[in-house]
């Protein structure tokens, strides 16, 4: 974590700010030692922090309303991974008419507080993984008293249905598909049907 809050100092330099010392009190301690014990660690510890720390700072923060609701959205992207054998296995890779990508790629998707851009919550999987799949683990992280924008590719009707059920005072978003048809029920004003 402080090498995400202080992404702008050397590795050296942030041992020091921290004070990390090894267990014998050496006083100097290589930066060689620091990837090999965050190595160590695993991918737990750090989804564990970044857990904690999401919900302290989005508990804490007091983010302004539009109509008495907080203001989240939800959406997806995809990253590259590091060519390996271990990434090979467990990633696909997109393909289209030219061939496959040259690397195995995650997708995320992603919960955000839209007037801070703080990351609630995330899920991550293979590429080859439906966003709206990825969407439908961050319904738990659903604050009540929410309205959540998506973009089209999250239309369904599954997913939207158990997001709004999540919550007695949750509600979503997203633009209309060109050419679905609906029925107007009233209007609101222009535009605002």
């Amino acid at each position: 974590i402080g090498m995400a809050l202080f992404r702008g100092e050397s590795i050296r330099s942030l041992i020091n700010k921290l004070d990390i010392v090894l267990p014998q009190e050496i006083d100097y301690v290589a930066r060689s030692a620091v990837t090999q014990a965050r190595k160590r660690l695993g991918s737990e510890v750090i989804r564990e922090v970044f857990s904690r720390s999401a919900n302290t700072w989005h508990a804490r923060a007091e983010h302004p309303h539009w109509c008495g609701l907080n203001l989240y959205g939800v959406d997806g992207v995809v990253w590259r991974t590091p060519d390996s054998i271990q990434n090979q296995a467990a990633f696909a890779r997109t393909a289209n008419a030219s061939g496959e990508a040259a690397y195995p790629q995650i997708r995320m998707v992603c919960l955000m507080e839209l007037s801070s851009h703080l990351l609630v919550n995330s899920a991550f999987d293979s590429v080859a993984e439906n966003e709206m799949n990825l969407a439908s683990q961050l319904i738990s992280s659903i604050p009540n008293h929410s309205l959540t924008l998506f973009d089209r590719g999250f239309y369904s009707i599954g997913l939207l249905h158990a997001w709004q059920q999540a919550q007695p005072d949750s509600h979503w978003l997203l633009p209309l598909k060109k050419g679905t048809q609906y029925e107007v029920v009233r209007t609101l004003g222009k535009h605002d049907q």
